[in-house]
């Protein structure tokens, strides 16, 4: 099975190559924002890793490619055929856990660590797709929480399962503009509100401050969008040579952003097609 291929050639890497710290792998504005809410806050920092599991963020591991995000190269498949949906995801989850090479080092799925750490608020954020992948996981945890309603909030932007309804911050594009911040940050920058508040007031109650901070954000105004204009293929590749030769290195991500904040439209796996399809033709 290709959980089993891929987890014991992870784990063999990490036991035999050069290794970087997690905090030190990750790049980006998200990642930025979580080590300044370690950095900041009296947290403790877990990553949700599709390549992984759950990773401490001190933990040495290799550089890899995975992403529960559907339509990239390194995403995890869907087995469609044998699994409704994204349901395999949750199997993916579930058995990198299982052999996580960290398993006698701390707990590696949420389970354990709600299991550990009875006693302790949980702040969970994710893009939808990794909310999915770990729901059973959390919903299995919850049990061994004192007061699961007080301790644990996960924040997305997408509707969840119904047995964890209870627990959901739903964010939204007006929150951003609140924030000041982009739609790819914003999870982490509420995250970093939420902890903020919570610490600074030495609250003990995460249902009670998220349920006051929706009523409070109610009445933001709308957020303005601005439409893009259409972009032909011809034109978004002349747009994306440009940036290659502008910078370099960029990745697709940051290209896209940088197309879209310069006022164009393109389906995003097309673009990402496109990128891909120059920078695999680059001498």
């Amino acid at each position: 099975m290709l959980v089993n291929s891929w987890c014991n050639a992870l784990n063999e890497a990490i036991s035999t190559s050069a290794t970087v710290c997690v905090e030190d792998l990750y790049k980006g504005g998200h990642w930025a924002t979580a080590k300044v809410i370690l950095n900041d806050y009296p947290i403790d920092l877990w990553v949700l890793s599709a390549g992984l599991g759950l990773l401490h963020h001190k933990d040495n591991v290799v550089p890899y490619k995975a992403t529960f995000a559907v339509g990239y190269d390194e995403s995890i498949p869907l087995y469609s055929q044998e699994y409704v949906g994204k349901s395999f995801h949750r199997t993916w989850w579930k058995e990198i856990t299982n052999r996580s090479i960290f398993k006698s080092k701390h707990p590696t799925s949420i389970v354990e660590l709600m299991k550990k750490n009875k006693k302790d608020y949980y702040i969970i954020c994710g893009s939808p797709d990794y909310i999915n992948a770990i729901e059973l996981d959390i919903i299995n945890g919850l049990e061994y929480l004192v007061d699961a309603k007080k301790q644990l909030l996960i924040i997305t932007s997408k509707k969840i399962n119904d047995r964890l309804a209870a627990y959901f911050f739903k964010t939204n594009q007006n929150m951003a503009q609140w924030l000041k911040c982009n739609m790819l940050m914003l999870n982490i920058s509420v995250a970093k509100y939420i902890v903020k508040e919570f610490t600074s007031k030495q609250l003990n109650d995460l249902n009670e401050l998220s349920l006051s901070l929706l009523e409070e954000l109610k009445e933001l105004p709308e957020r303005e969008v601005k439409k893009g204009i259409r972009r032909s293929p011809e034109e978004v590749k002349s747009f994306i040579l440009k940036l290659m030769q502008q910078k370099p290195g960029i990745s697709a991500t940051h290209a896209l952003r940088e197309f879209r904040d310069a006022g164009n439209s393109f389906e995003e796996k097309r673009f990402r097609a496109e990128f891909k399809a120059l920078m695999e033709a680059k001498p």
